[in-house]
C-alpha cells in the first residue's frame, strides 16, 4: 500500500508516538521510532521464548541478509550486495582492514575533508599511521561546503583512496560524489563514502555514483534505531577482497567450524560475529513505512520544509551554515544562533527537539534542524515562535554555555 504525504499525513503521524508529545525536528540525528517497531521487538522476544536456540534456524540466521536486502532498495543496490553491521565505525574498519591495491607501493595518499564525521577520520588517521599512508585533509576554511575541484586536483596516481561524505553531517551540503568517483577511477584510486546522512532523505544510487564502498545506517532518516549500520561493496571489487576484520559469520560454510578461513560470497563476506538481532527486528518498521511513502515524495517534502526553515531564519537575520540551493542541500538546516547551546537547551525544555554542534576552527556554533516526512509546516512555525520567545524573555541565560551532556 502506497502512502501519500498530503492525504495520509495524519495517519502516518499516528505511527510515531513521540510526535504526540513534542515537536520532533532532529531526525538527522535519530529518526522517530515507529510504533510497529515495538511489535517487532515483541516478535523477537516471542521467537526467543518459544523457540530458544531453534530461533536461529527459524529466522535469526538469515535476518542480516533480509534487512540488508531491504536497505539495498534505498541504495539502488541489488540483493546480497549490502551487509548489516552494529555501527558505521565497524564498517569503516572492515573496509580499512582490507588489502587496498597492496601490489602498488606507489599509492600512499589518502584524501579526506575536515567536514567528514570524526569517527571516520579517527579510523583512517590511525590506520594511516600504522600502514605508513599519507593522510591529506582538504580544508573548508569555515565554509559549509568545499569546492569539488579542491578535492579533484588532489586525486592522482599516488592516491590509494578517497574517504569522504555524501552529505556533510554539520552543514547538510551534498557532495558531488559522482565527480569524485570518476576522477578516482581515472587514476586507479578507490572511493570510501560515508553516506549516513543521505539514504531515506535524498535519492541514492550507488551504481550511478560508481562508488567502491558506501557506508550508512538506519539510525537517522531510515527510522531504524541504533545497531543497524550497513556497508555496500561494489561487486566487481568484492570478489577479490579479503577483510582482515572478520569472523565465522563471513565463512563460506560457518558450521563446518574449519580452522582456515574461506570467505563467503556477496555481502556475507563482510560480516564478522553474531549480529545484533533485536536491532535488526527494530529496523524493519522504519524501512517498511519509508518504502511505502517513497523517496521522491520524501525528498519533495524535505525541500519544502527546509526552504521554510531557511526563509524564517533569514527573515530574523540568522546566519545559515547550510546551502540554500535545493540541489546542494540534504535534509537538515544548520542555523548560527547567538548563544546557540543555551537556546537549544531552552527549546528542549519547551518540548522542541533540535540539536547543537560546536563549530571547529572558523566554523560557527549551530543548531541543526532536521524535519522529516512526518513533520507539519506548523511545527516549523512553533520552532521559530519559541526561539523568539526565548530571546525576548532572556530565558537562554539560565542554561550552561558549554556542552555537559549528549546533544
Amino acid at each position: 500500500m502506497r502512502l501519500d504525504l498530503k492525504k495520509d499525513l495524519a495517519l502516518i503521524r499516528k505511527e510515531f508516538p513521540i510526535l504526540e508529545r513534542c515537536v520532533y525536528l532532529i531526525s538527522n540525528s535519530l529518526g522517530a521510532v515507529p510504533e510497529k517497531a515495538l511489535e517487532n521487538l515483541q516478535e523477537f522476544y516471542q521467537m526467543w521464548a518459544e523457540e530458544g536456540v531453534s530461533a536461529w534456524q527459524k529466522e535469526w540466521w538469515d535476518l542480516s541478509r533480509e534487512v540488508g536486502n531491504n536497505v539495498a532498495y534505498f541504495l539502488g543496490a541489488k540483493e546480497d550486495e549490502v551487509t548489516m553491521a552494529p555501527n558505521a565505525t565497524h564498517c569503516h574498519w572492515v573496509v580499512l582492514s582490507t588489502k587496498f591495491l597492496a601490489q602498488d607501493e606507489r599509492r600512499k595518499k589518502v584524501i579526506m575533508t575536515d567536514h567528514d564525521f570524526p569517527s571516520m577520520l579517527y579510523a583512517v588517521s590511525k590506520i594511516s599511521d600504522f600502514k605508513g599512508w599519507k593522510l591529506e585533509i582538504v580544508k573548508s576554511n569555515g565554509n559549509p561546503a568545499i569546492n569539488v575541484e579542491d578535492i579533484l586536483k588532489r586525486i592522482d596516481e599516488e592516491t590509494l583512496f578517497v574517504a569522504t561524505s555524501h552529505v556533510y553531517f554539520k552543514s547538510a551540503f551534498i557532495q558531488n560524489i559522482k565527480q569524485i568517483s570518476a576522477r578516482a577511477r581515472e587514476v586507479g584510486a578507490l572511493t570510501l563514502i560515508d553516506g549516513y546522512h543521505a539514504p531515506g532523505i535524498i535519492p541514492v544510487d550507488v551504481k550511478q555514483l560508481d562508488v567502491d564502498f558506501y557506508i550508512g545506517g538506519c539510525l537517522k532518516w531510515l527510522c531504524g534505531g541504533p545497531g543497524n549500520a550497513f556497508l555496500y561493496v561494489k561487486p566487481e571489487l568484492s570478489e577479490n577482497l579479503q577483510p582482515q576484520l572478520t569472523g565465522w559469520f563471513a565463512h563460506r560454510e560457518p558450521f563446518l567450524f574449519a580452522q582456515e578461513m574461506e570467505y563467503a560470497r556477496g555481502g556475507q563476506k563482510f560480516l564478522s560475529g553474531t549480529p545484533p538481532i533485536p536491532c535488526l527486528y527494530t529496523a524493519r518498521a522504519g524501512l517498511d513505512i519509508i518504502k511505502k511513502i517513497g523517496i521522491p515524495g520524501i525528498r519533495e517534502k524535505s525541500l519544502s520544509l527546509t526552504e521554510l526553515i531557511i526563509n524564517k531564519a533569514k527573515k530574523r537575520g540568522y546566519l545559515l551554515f547550510t546551502p540554500e540551493e535545493n540541489n546542494l542541500r540534504g535534509g537538515s538546516v544548520s542555523i548560527s544562533l547567538p548563544h546557540a547551546f543555551p537556546v537549544k537547551q531552552a527549546l528542549e525544555k519547551r518540548n522542541v527537539k533540535v540539536d547543537y554542534r560546536k563549530g571547529q576552527d572558523k566554523e560557527p556554533d549551530v543548531i541543526r534542524v532536521g524535519p522529516h516526512f512526518y513533520t507539519k509546516d506548523e511545527e516549523i512555525d512553533i520552532l521559530f515562535r519559541e526561539i523568539d520567545a526565548i530571546y525576548a524573555s532572556g530565558e537562554f541565560k539560565k542554561y550552561p554555555k558549554e556542552i555537559k551532556h549528549v546533544t
